[in-house]
């Protein structure tokens, strides 16, 4: 599935990890996901994705690490950043993460997602993005930016109370690792909560950029299902909430009105 995402204005990073001040718009910096399987039928035009722009790729447990780092290899030919993601809980070992961070970075990949991810696994080897992050491999590949999952409608299986201060911890590790850190969240319905929860990190001391994630183009069916995937189920429930048609607003596959809701909300 292609997900767009979109630049939270305010902040933006130094080389050595740190923020600046950023005047540039809510829209100024857009990116998309694929599935590593669809790379080689992504066929964008500069008018359409800018060239250097990333293009996120998925780690789904069981599919071919291989497929990832081919495919991170074929969008940086191409002229874009790949961003593959790194799910913990998808690794059968320690060293199979090793290993194929290394393909990454040997097919030129700079920048990651790291994630806690699923697994059919009971007791996988690794279970969160802070085993990914503090590995000894880190260090010794190309890797200069991590992006971090965000969570504006909270997750399924981590208490609300310790969510901020884990990613924060995570922002101060890659900093100390001279790597830039970043947040992507997945996408969701409801603009103005999304903007209220990127406000509350930038209270709690929390400056590196948020991408906010908006649902792509797709057919209704799929994206009921990835949103039932991904946990957006807040974001529905407040639609309702609200009188809307769940169903027509998911269907409007023009993701304006979200961006819409974000932009009043972070310039508030």
């Amino acid at each position: 599935m292609t997900r767009l995402t979109t630049s939270l204005a305010g902040t933006q990073p130094n080389e050595d990890g740190s923020s600046l001040a950023s005047e540039k718009p809510l829209m100024g910096n857009i990116s998309i996901e694929l599935l590593p399987e669809h790379v080689a039928t992504f066929h964008p035009t500069a008018a359409n994705l800018k060239p250097g722009s990333f293009v996120f790729l998925t780690h789904i447990g069981g599919k071919s690490l291989a497929a990832q780092a081919g495919a991170a290899a074929r969008i940086k030919a191409m002229g874009y950043e790949p961003v593959c993601h790194l799910g913990a809980r998808n690794f059968t070992s320690r060293d199979e993460y090793a290993n194929h961070l290394s393909a990454l970075s040997d097919a030129g990949v700079t920048t990651v997602l790291m994630i806690g991810g699923n697994s059919s696994d009971s007791v996988p080897p690794m279970h969160s993005a802070m085993e990914l992050l503090s590995h000894s491999i880190v260090p010794r590949t190309g890797v200069k930016r991590i992006f971090f999952a965000g969570h504006p409608e909270g997750h399924p299986s981590i208490p609300p109370e310790i969510l901020v201060p884990t990613l924060l911890e995570k922002i101060n590790v890659a900093r100390e690792l001279s790597l830039v850190p970043e947040i992507v969240t997945q996408f969701a319905f409801d603009g103005a909560a999304m903007a209220a929860w990127g406000a509350g990190l930038r209270k709690a001391g929390i400056d590196v950029p948020i991408r906010f994630g908006v649902a792509g183009v797709t057919s209704l069916p799929k994206l009921i299902k990835f949103a039932m995937l991904c946990g957006v189920g807040a974001s529905l429930k407040g639609l309702s909430r609200q009188g809307g048609s769940i169903l027509k607003a998911m269907r409007d596959q023009d993701p304006g009105d979200v961006i819409s809701q974000l932009r009043i909300g972070t310039e508030a």
